[in-house]
């Protein structure tokens, strides 16, 4: 006999509401993969060179509104003893799933480069960065974030890449003496193609001795070696800082406005200075008058008032050691002979979507933009977190002769050294040996490009990549044709 079934009015509604509530969630679920998701373009530097210690987990909020459903990062990891696992995990933990697949894995005292998507549904706009083995220097880098089927947002313009907070001190008198001085327009040099660290730097944690690597990296120039030393007292001074007394020494200083170099012979050391509101192009330490040179050691220099106008230091006869210099445009524009950097820092430039120096199209930021001079060398410094070039010739002022990269570690940048002779020429007696450049450029393996009537007036020896492969070409192009992004 066969079987019957009777199934109630009451339990007939209850399995129609189920089936409406699965084919409901079903075409949800079909709606939302398929809606785009628009993201919203920033640069904005989450962890900037931290030091990750072996099994530690840390944790940073992201600057997105509560609509972003993913955010994009780029995670650099470096100067590891030995190969180490980094993860970046959604939210305020680092779970064993996402350990099980880290980012990256850094190889030994090289740099290793990611890109990271992060779905944040149920991350509280947080993500964890996990490391597994040996101490590693970390940077994060928000790229951009996204909201799935939402209209587009508006940029703002322009857009910085972060905006650094002074770091609150006791305020006591200063000993030099200060003057009020009118702030003279310097105009932005051309190019052919932009949370302020430590005042006094904590030294990386010390870890187990390994095998040289080659490259060598030792005696890097990083947050433990430049800038400020630690435990530095410094009395503050407010406003402008005009030195006119030849052989002026100031120690142990913090500059909360421009220095103004008028006197030969000068010498900053121990101090940090952080600029002020700018509406015109100008720098933190302005040595452009003739006759003048200032010695700069020990100090660390970035705008706590982040503008497209502000760079590091303009003029020529300058000396460097030591320096940590970040968030400006340039870190250096040099204008004339008789300038030397070196052992020092220069990372981190500030960066617009919208530069009006530039009819509102992205910033040129350089570690180095040189328009002319004689006599010019870069030794044994870090250089790097640009866009256009970590050294930039741009000759639009004159001739640029005998300059020197000596021993730099060298990163970033559309190509990280251009040579662009403009209307004056080859670039005359360069000589580029003994760098270590990374393969983080915008052009994918392009360490040095130059005009090709420069290209015979360049020494290159003994140049590597980090990974050890030697640098032993010129990327070339025809005069006249851009250089860089």
């Amino acid at each position: 006999m066969p079987l019957r079934i009777r199934i109630t009015r009451t339990a007939l509604v209850v399995l129609l509401v189920a089936a409406l509530t699965v084919v409901a969630s079903a075409l949800q679920a079909q709606t939302s993969a398929a809606a785009p998701t628009t993201w919203q373009t920033v640069d904005v530097r989450l962890l900037d060179h931290r030091v990750v210690k072996p099994g530690e987990s840390v944790t940073v909020s992201l600057p997105v509104p509560s609509s972003a459903t993913h955010a994009k990062l780029v995670v650099a990891g470096q100067l590891s003893w030995r190969p180490s696992k980094v993860s970046v995990c959604p939210g305020s933990a680092a779970t064993s799933r996402c350990t099980a697949r880290p980012a990256l894995t850094t190889p030994v005292k090289k740099a290793a480069f990611a890109h990271v998507t992060v779905d944040l549904a149920g991350a509280g706009r947080e993500v964890t960065v996990h490391n597994s083995s040996a101490s590693t220097s970390v940077t994060i880098r928000l790229a951009s974030w996204g909201t799935a089927g939402a209209g587009a947002v508006p940029t703002p313009t322009p857009t910085p890449t972060a905006k650094p907070t002074a770091t609150a001190r006791p305020t006591a008198t200063a000993t030099p003496s200060a003057s009020a001085s009118p702030v003279p327009t310097v105009a932005p040099v051309a190019s052919p193609t932009p949370s302020p660290t430590r005042a006094t730097p904590t030294p990386s944690p010390t870890v187990v001795a390994a095998p040289a690597a080659s490259p060598s990296t030792s005696g890097q120039p990083g947050p433990g070696t430049t800038g400020v030393p630690a435990g530095t007292r410094l009395k503050v001074h407010e406003g402008d800082l005009k030195i006119t007394q030849p052989n002026t020494v100031i120690d142990s200083l913090e500059v909360r406005g421009i220095v103004w170099v008028r006197a030969p012979g000068v010498v900053i050391k121990n101090s940090l200075i952080t600029g002020r509101k700018l509406d015109s192009s100008l720098s933190l330490v302005y040595a452009g008058d003739p006759g003048v040179s200032v010695t700069i050691e020990d100090s660390e220099l970035y705008a706590k008032d982040p503008t497209p106008h502000v760079r590091g230091i303009i003029g020529s006869n300058f000396t460097l050691r030591r320096v940590n210099m970040h968030h400006v445009i340039d870190h250096m524009a040099i204008t004339g002979d008789n300038v030397l950097v070196e052992s020092s820092w220069l990372h981190d430039t500030l960066y617009y979507d919208n530069d009006p120096y530039y009819d509102g199209t992205p910033t040129h930021d350089d570690n180095a933009q040189i328009a002319i001079g004689n006599n010019i060398t870069f030794r044994k410094n870090t250089l790097s977190g640009t866009h256009n070039a970590a050294i930039q010739v741009t000759q639009d002022r004159g001739v640029v002769s005998n300059l020197t990269l000596d021993g730099n570690w060298i990163n970033d940048g559309a190509c990280s050294v251009n040579l662009a002779q403009n209307k004056w020429g080859p670039v005359q007696g360069v000589v580029i040996k003994n760098n270590v450049f990374t393969r983080s450029q915008i052009h994918s393996g392009c360490a040095i490009i130059a005009d090709n009537q420069t290209i015979p007036q360049v020494s290159l020896k003994g140049n590597v990549w980090s990974d050890g492969k030697p640098v032993s070409s010129i990327q070339g192009r025809e005069t006249g044709q851009k250089g860089g992004s």
